[in-house]
């Protein structure tokens, strides 16, 4: 998961241990130039069979398997990058403020692309800064899974939505209104869409579930085996306060609605995003990461 204390630019939490593994902000994470972020702002998740990558504002840091960071990717993102998520050979970044889903290529030679969300069009990437004010939607978050895309779009309040798309050859389907308020996350299991409504608190579908998460705070990170929902809750805090307060993580029996599991995090700031590395995640849709080795244990309150 990935922290806003910038102090950590992702723990790894095994649920069963409680036992947590992090990986530090270096200085050349941290990137000066940015304004109306924090500059040091990790958020989406996602890896390739070889490797893993964190998005940080402009930055797709690239680590291995045993955690080490290994590059930076020769692509420059956007401030602001929200999910991630790998598909067609590519790691696809939900830029709320251009619009787009900007497809980085992991391999060389290859020129990095640009789905336009407002026209629903497949273009060169071009590089730019984009701005808060041109955000339209708030697009953040994205889901290929049983031959489509989805992406789902905030929209600064009770107007959230999502959009669903062929996953081949990218043409808009549908969109799926009345989705809730301030929404993140997307998985799908059995044909069934679900998401989290953040300023409702409940985790919600296409099909009528919705469940009250009783844990008061702003949950966003939303993970999702066929047996459970994994569910990051943070302190409800101003976005100049993010950086500080504590979170929960809750593993949530999905046939009974009821929390089997919670660990405290303390001092993590508000969790941006969450993946299942080491079990087939719903809301991911991509093999396992195996990590080399898990270290000695450090609390997971600390």
């Amino acid at each position: 998961m990935t922290p806003s204390d910038m102090a950590r630019l992702a723990i790894v939490l095994d649920l069963e241990s409680s036992r947590t593994q992090v990986i530090q902000v270096r200085p050349q994470f941290v990137d000066p130039t940015v304004t109306d972020r924090p500059p040091c702002r990790p958020f989406g998740v996602t890896w390739s069979p070889e490797e893993l990558f964190i998005a940080n504002n402009r930055q797709l840091l690239i680590f291995d398997h045993a955690l080490n960071y290994v590059r930076s990717s020769t692509v420059r993102l956007q401030i602001n990058i929200h999910q991630l998520a790998f598909g067609k050979g590519r790691v696809w970044a939900v830029s709320p403020w251009t619009n787009s889903l900007i497809g980085a290529p992991t391999g060389a030679g290859v020129e990095a692309i640009e789905f336009d969300l407002s026209r629903n069009v497949l273009v060169p990437y071009r590089r730019r800064e984009g701005r808060p004010s041109a955000d339209e939607h708030h697009f953040n978050s994205i889901l290929w899974a049983d031959g489509h895309l989805f992406v789902a779009a905030h929209a600064f309040g009770e107007g959230s939505f999502i959009n669903r798309y062929d996953a081949e050859t990218l043409r808009f389907q549908k969109t799926l209104h009345g989705a809730g308020h301030s929404i993140h996350g997307l998985a799908r299991h059995e044909g069934e869409l679900f998401w989290v409504s953040t300023m409702t608190q409940e985790i919600r579908s296409d099909r009528g579930y919705r469940l009250f998460l009783h844990r008061p705070g702003y949950p966003r990170g939303f993970a999702m085996t066929a047996e459970y929902f994994v569910v990051a809750i943070s302190q409800c805090r101003g976005r100049g306060r993010r950086h500080a307060g504590n979170s929960w993580i809750q593993v949530i029996d999905r046939r009974q609605g009821r929390t089997v599991h919670e660990t405290e995090l303390r001092d993590t700031g508000g969790i941006n995003d969450l993946r299942l590395l080491s079990e087939y995640d719903y809301a991911h849709r991509v093999p396992p990461f195996p990590l080399l080795a898990f270290p000695t244990a450090q609390p997971s309150s600390g």
